[in-house]
């Protein structure tokens, strides 16, 4: 089949980079050729993330129009130096980090770091189309017994989970708490955790993300709602757990993150606040408990390698809603308002 000149594509209102800020469906953006080194995909599904929002509505920076960071599609062109045999029709997926340098002394030890990387939807056009070009070798190659569309969140929302428990350093039977459990994120961190024996204590509201978090894996849910949650922790933890991962965004969830932290535990920062504030943590508190905080958005190529595997093992599985490209406003609104339990994909018009 000949790949159009044009293609559909989710495209920000240019005039809009505040709250009300939208995207529109336009059928007349041209189709990017692929040049040396990258290949053409044609995109099948993208999962949408909480941080689609806040770079559509200007929280963050944005350099692009199309947002969107987990892509699934097969390739249907390549261009100078990728071998075509080897490339075409192949199944891949298109992550947040779309490219770094691979040579300065920061990717040296962790190219996730970058600060030469490129991001999908930050600061090169993203996955909400229905053509995109990347460099060949920063695509994640999916295997064939996963489903595009339960594979999307794999290259966000999981391999965020997957390295941010990693980031803990946590062992067997130790406790991690997960604050926005019932999300895109925190629902395939419980999965995660579970399987590498720690004790999940998931944090959200609702009964329905309870249920959700507890047939996933979690030994414990707490509805912050209902609860006072450090206090909860401290009972059920004595000293309090080893690790947090805050995938929600707000300045309390991080102030009861650092709380019920025990010492020498890790606090991994996941969730991207709308409006900016300091971590509620003091030298004092860190040198007496000698805790450690580090942030995480994406992981390593072999640390999605692991996760795949997990997933193709039957071990960890995205909990999807699938919607239509022309829903995305819906979706984006839903998202905002925390109705969304586990992740939505976008189906991308064929």
């Amino acid at each position: 089949m000949a790949v159009p000149r044009i293609q559909i594509a989710a495209v920000i209102e240019p005039t809009k980079t505040d709250a009300s800020a939208k995207v529109g469906i336009r059928s007349n953006r041209p189709v990017p050729l692929p040049g040396k080194g990258e290949i053409l995909v044609q995109l099948e599904y993208s999962g949408v993330c909480h941080s689609d929002i806040h770079s559509i509505r200007g929280d963050t920076p944005m350099l692009t129009d199309v947002a969107g960071h987990e892509g699934i599609g097969k390739v249907v062109a390549v261009g100078l130096g990728v071998d075509e045999i080897q490339w075409m029709g192949t199944c891949v997926g298109i992550r947040w980090l779309y490219s770094s340098c691979g040579q300065c002394e920061i990717c040296e030890i962790n190219h996730t770091a970058c600060p030469y990387q490129k991001n999908a939807g930050a600061n090169v056009p993203g996955t909400f189309q229905q053509y995109i070009v990347s460099p060949a070798q920063h695509v994640t190659k999916i295997p064939e017994q996963l489903s595009p569309d339960s594979a999307a969140p794999l290259l966000c929302a999981g391999i965020a989970m997957y390295s941010s428990i990693m980031k803990t350093k946590t062992r067997p039977g130790d406790y991690l708490a997960i604050l926005g459990a019932g999300g895109g994120l925190g629902h395939m961190g419980i999965q995660i955790a579970a399987k590498k024996g720690l004790k999940v204590i998931a944090i959200d509201s609702g009964e329905k993300k309870k249920q959700l978090c507890l047939s996933l894996g979690a030994s414990e849910f707490l509805d912050f709602r209902e609860v006072g949650i450090v206090k909860e922790v401290k009972a059920k933890t004595k000293f309090g757990v080893h690790a947090v991962i805050c995938t929600a965004n707000g300045e309390r969830a991080y102030e009861q993150s650092m709380q019920m932290l025990r010492p020498l535990g890790t606090l991994v920062c996941v969730g991207i606040p709308s409006s900016p504030f300091k971590l509620p943590a003091t030298p004092f508190d860190m040198i007496v408990k000698g805790q450690t905080i580090v942030g995480n958005s994406a992981g390593t190529a072999a640390e999605m390698d692991e996760l795949l595997a997990m997933a193709v093992a039957g071990d960890v599985k995205a909990h999807i809603d699938v919607y239509q490209l022309d829903d995305i406003n819906e979706v984006l609104d839903r998202l905002e308002r925390s109705e969304i339990d586990g992740r939505v994909v976008l189906r991308i018009p064929q």
